[in-house]
């Protein structure tokens, strides 16, 4: 019997110290992770000075303007076009003299068009915007909206921190059924109105839904954003019919991936494709394709490791990096199956792309960027190849990604065309990027918020945009989102 008693106390000994230790630990976790949101909340890595040349009343002489303005000839040649405040005041003949009070920057034939326009971005680094900004884009639409992002757009509309213009959406609404933990997941109408009241008084441009609301809350979702003058985009629940869907004025279909997931069912039927796309173009809907996102799955697929091993990674967030790594490496060396289902579902959304512009359906220039290693602003570029491919005719590729987002966005009036009374948004090419889209890539000067980027000051960005969040700070804002959405 003392013998049991002994061995009991040893027992009880061992057990207090494996519970003391795992208190330990989980109060070592909850500070970390604590600190992680506290650290998350301020931004590291400002510039001492300002990138670029701040502008006041420049005349960029002798190009040739790309307006994308309907009313005006496709390509102007020999123009000059006037800058005061950061607005276009005049754009003019080379042969008009020139007011003595403007700073000549000389074009030397160069092509100029306005700033291109990402609508469908996934933003997790502050130091994604500068890297958009060096590569031509300079407004990018935001489609999860965490805490963070109300800052950082602030900080660059007031120069503070320089980089693309940040559109941002209203955290992820979603259904509690089977929602993400980074959604905000309702169980009620009721609960979508009140949240959406408290997005857009806490700054948000606009409510992002997800696939798994229902008709319901759709419904109430819709009356409350148009209520607090917000529009809704994202992905078409999928327990809602296509008719109900696009019958509530939705700004934007989000994926042509969805059209496959939702209306189609998972069935590659590009017939049935074609019906969707005349019903959308009945009602004037749009869609953002994202292709680059699924592309690199497709590719990821066939090429397995050599692919991701290619991917520029150090352009992108470690986190974010590392989540990427991970979605892809689970397509490395596949089965049989899912070999062919990842490469018949890329050819089917690729072929839906082509249908849905044949059909006049209005398309969206947009990335996907965040998952699969998809690079700040690089994979612009690479979705606007991908289109190209696809046959789609580069000026229609460029309206996709200027004037059709600028409306999309409800700044028509503000950006997206080189106009009269515009922001002076633009990007100086050395060649005529209707006869070659490559140009793109490469910038020679960009105007941006009232600053003029040459060469020198475009690296500047690109060196700004290389330098990341760690993934302890990246971490905290992914809490803190999950604590505040």
């Amino acid at each position: 019997m003392l013998k049991i008693k002994i061995f009991m106390k040893k027992v009880f000994k061992i057990l207090k110290k494996i519970a003391f230790g795992i208190l330990y630990l989980i109060g070592f976790i909850f500070i970390t992770l604590l600190c992680a949101v506290l650290f998350s909340k301020k931004d590291y890595g400002t510039p001492d000075s300002l990138i670029g040349e701040q502008i006041q009343s420049i005349a960029i002489k002798n190009v040739n303007v790309i307006s994308m303005d309907k009313n005006k000839d496709t390509i102007q040649s020999n123009m000059t076009v006037l800058i005061d405040k950061g607005i276009i005041s005049q754009v003019i003949p080379d042969s008009i003299q020139i007011p003595n009070n403007y700073k000549i920057k000389e074009g030397n034939g160069r092509y100029l068009i306005p700033g291109l326009i990402d609508m469908h971005a996934h933003i997790f680094d502050r130091s994604d915007l500068p890297m958009y900004l060096s590569y031509g884009v300079t407004t990018v639409r935001n489609m999860m909206g965490f805490p963070m992002h109300l800052r950082w757009k602030k900080q660059v509309l007031d120069n503070k921190y320089q980089g693309a213009r940040l559109i941002t959406s209203s955290p992820t609404i979603n259904s509690c059924e089977g929602g993400d933990p980074f959604h905000k997941n309702i169980s009620s109408a009721r609960e979508a109105i009140e949240a959406i009241k408290e997005y857009k008084a806490n700054g948000y441009d606009f409510i992002k839904i997800y696939d798994g609301i229902t008709k319901d809350q759709y419904l109430a979702i819709m009356q409350e954003a148009a209520n607090q003058d917000m529009y809704v985009a994202g992905h078409p629940p999928h327990t809602i019919s296509l008719d109900t869907l696009i019958k509530h004025n939705l700004n934007s279909i989000e994926h042509i991936e969805e059209i496959i997931q939702g209306p189609l069912k998972y069935k590659l039927d590009t017939v049935k494709g074609r019906e969707i796309a005349k019903k959308l173009k009945a009602k004037n809907m749009r869609v953002t394709a994202t292709l680059s996102a699924y592309y690199a799955i497709y590719r990821t697929t066939i090429n397995g490791q050599e692919y991701i091993d290619n991917r520029p990674q150090e352009l992108i967030n470690p986190f974010v990096r590392f989540i990427g790594k991970k979605q892809l490496s689970e397509w490395v060396d596949p089965s049989e199956g899912y070999y062919k289902w990842n490469t018949k579902k890329y050819e089917c959304m690729a072929s839906l792309v082509k249908i849905f512009h044949e059909e006049g359906v209005e398309l969206l220039l947009g990335t996907d960027t965040g998952p699969n290693l998809t690079v700040p602003g690089l994979t612009v570029h690479e979705e606007i190849l991908l289109l190209k491919g696809l046959g789609l005719s580069p000026l229609s590729i460029l309206q996709s990604g200027t004037m059709k987002a600028a409306n999309a966005l409800g700044m028509a009036n503000e950006i997206g065309s080189i106009t009269v009374g515009k922001k002076a948004e633009f990007v100086l090419l050395n060649e005529n990027p209707l006869k070659n889209l490559s140009t793109l890539m490469k910038p020679q000067s960009i105007v941006s918020n009232g600053i003029w980027y040459d060469d020198n000051a475009i690296m500047a960005l690109k060196n700004l945009g290389k330098d990341k969040s760690n993934t302890f700070m990246t971490l905290g804002r992914f809490i803190d989102h999950a604590i505040n959405k």
